[in-house]
């Protein structure tokens, strides 16, 4: 199978070229690095019929504009167009915005309620267009998998919080910052203790996304990637502090800061079982292995 990839060269496209390429695909990075615009339809076709593509996958489908110019262009060679969506469609997302009060739901299925409001990131009033982030107030992964899913051989692959060296987001600085720099104490909001949702670690994503490309059972499915364990961030703590030896006090303190936006009573928490089960897949990284690359990122920056 020949693959483009477009953003080959990000948090997780470098991974993804790993594992197809151990795997014996072909590869065609695609990204602004290398000079292939995805917005440049024309360019992307072209490659497309040069390279013989049978397979996409698309990490930056982010808003409408940049998105479904290529969804709507002909690729008839492209027996497989996958799409990196995110656990941000489910209805309990804009709970925890406080956009709207649905019933939480804790284990969220493929089939579960989708976001009833659009634009989860727009700010009123609207970013300047010179703003570093104005793409943010046009993103919205629901009318993309709507329009994907008119394309055979289509897989939407929601995707957990994903953390790992390189993560922009830093996610789990918040714990480790203070571990790493032998903190007696770490001070953590108790709701945020508590809050459950799905991770994962960016190798293992990747190869959840190069396994659901080339699978066969997987075409025309939308399936929700994360991690097998979903622990609490207690649980977090923890984890980290054992791979640390951190002994340190948790101390719980509510927090006045940007945690009060949020209505921590709505978990993020993905069932993952039915992509497990369609490709007899597991985490390829050892947790530990995870933890301690995390670490070691974490104290380089």
């Amino acid at each position: 199978m020949t693959v483009l990839i477009l953003g080959a060269t990000g948090f997780i496209g470098r991974h993804i070229v790993r594992a197809l390429e151990a795997a014996g695909h072909e590869v065609v990075a695609a990204s602004r690095r290398v000079g292939l615009d995805r917005r440049d339809i024309g360019t992307i076709r072209a490659c497309i019929r040069e390279k013989r593509v049978t397979a996409v996958i698309d990490l930056l489908a982010y808003t409408e504009a940049d998105t479904l110019p290529l969804l709507e262009s002909p690729c008839d060679d492209v027996e497989r167009w996958v799409m990196a969506s995110s656990c941000d469609v489910y209805r309990n997302y804009e709970g925890l915005h406080r956009k709207s009060s649905p019933e939480p739901i804790t284990l969220l299925g493929e089939d579960a309620p989708l976001r009833a409001t659009r634009y989860p990131y727009r700010t009123d009033p609207p970013r300047p267009p010179a703003h570093a982030d104005a793409w943010m107030d046009a993103y919205d992964k629901i009318p993309l998998e709507t329009a994907l899913r008119k394309r055979p051989g289509h897989v939407i692959l929601r995707l957990p919080m994903i953390f790992g060296p390189g993560d922009r987001q830093r996610r789990f600085r918040w714990l480790l910052g203070p571990m790493l720099a032998s903190h007696e104490r770490l001070t953590v909001d108790p709701t945020w203790a508590a809050w459950r949702a799905s991770y994962g670690y960016v190798e293992d994503v990747a190869d959840a996304i190069a396994t659901a490309t080339t699978h066969p059972g997987c075409g025309g499915r939308t399936f929700n990637i994360g991690g097998m364990e979903t622990p609490d961030h207690r649980g977090w703590i923890d984890r980290f502090a054992e791979r640390l030896d951190w002994r340190g006090a948790v101390v719980e303190t509510p927090s006045r800061g940007p945690l009060a936006a949020l209505d921590l009573s709505y978990p993020l928490v993905l069932d993952t079982r039915a992509f497990r089960e369609c490709c007899a897949w597991k985490e390829p990284t050892p947790l530990a292995t995870a933890l301690e690359r995390t670490i070691a990122d974490e104290r380089d920056r």
